[in-house]
């Protein structure tokens, strides 16, 4: 199989840069489930498993991971992006509406890559167009020609992918079990989240099609610890959830937000996750770091 080089979109929170760290915290599974799905950065990086299941409640990114999966859908759409120029007229036209699945995916990957920041192709407003070119490095349309080969393998790894688009707590109860692992990277807590330097207002701080409320969070936490499975749990510092993780392990590590913004990045990790691991590693218990 090929290797994937670059991640599928710009994807706000998306974890491209930091999937090495959290596959580390990875033990042995059978069945491998995303339910918060977004730009899938964790899963195109890791080895494929028995079974992978994909889950996000957001039609857009959903149609272009469907379109993947099917050969000849992938092969039209990785040569139609070959032939899209890095143009301010394709990155203003890609915000018309329109019903064919595989324009619809062209359209989302043009506003992913070819605007600033990571929104995109999160949210339903407008970005500015990325025609920086006075920089060091690869400009943005160097970045933009070198997509579509990387697409192609990108489309690869989707190959025998299950592919879901309902409530993530549903999707992980339906694929559970005790060879199961679950990377559950959810949108981040609004309080958690900052623009412009400051903790953003829930009106503020949305930038996905399907937000979650702090009750959501409440509910997924409450579910995950209802799993049988192997859970590792990602998002920022937050007392709601060392309230509801008690016996968890949690294991942190400075990351860069949009913008170059210093954040740090944790991970929870279930009893279940942490025993394996144990197992696997031949090592002493690790030591919980919850917040009791």
């Amino acid at each position: 199989m090929t290797e994937v080089t670059r991640p599928a979109l710009r994807w706000h929170g998306g974890k491209w840069n930091l999937a090495g760290w959290i596959m580390e915290h990875f033990p042995a599974h059978r069945i491998y489930v995303e339910p918060f799905g977004g730009a899938a950065s964790v899963l195109l990086r890791k080895p494929a498993s028995y079974a992978e299941v994909y889950n996000d409640l957001d039609d857009e990114v959903v149609n272009l991971f469907r379109l993947l999966r099917e050969a000849e859908s992938a092969a039209r759409l990785c040569e139609l992006l070959r032939r899209t120029p890095f143009a301010r007229e394709e990155f203003n036209a890609a915000y018309e509406v329109t019903d064919d699945p595989v324009e619809r995916a062209r359209r989302l990957v043009i506003r992913s890559h070819m605007g600033f920041g990571s929104d995109g192709a999160c949210g339903s407003y407008r970005t500015g167009f990325r025609a920086n070119s006075n920089r060091s490095g690869t400009t943005p349309a160097h970045d933009w020609a070198n997509f579509p080969p990387a697409l192609a393998a990108i489309a690869e790894r989707m190959t025998g992918v299950i592919i879901e688009s309902r409530p993530a707590v549903q999707v992980m109860k339906a694929h559970d079990g005790p060879e199961t692992l679950h990377y559950a990277d959810p949108p981040y807590l609004h309080e958690t989240r900052k623009r412009g330097g400051r903790v953003a207002g829930v009106g503020s701080a949305a930038v996905y099609r399907h937000e979650m409320s702090t009750e959501d969070h409440e509910t997924m936490l409450e579910a995950l610890c209802a799993l049988k499975g192997m859970v590792v749990l990602s998002g920022y510092p937050s007392a709601l959830y060392d309230d509801a993780l008690k016996g968890w392990t949690r294991r942190e590590r400075p990351a860069l937000a949009d913008g170059a913004r210093k954040r740090t990045e944790v991970l929870w990790l279930n009893p279940a996750c942490v025993a394996a691991l144990e197992a696997e590693n031949h090592q002493p218990p690790l030591i919980a770091e919850d917040a009791a």
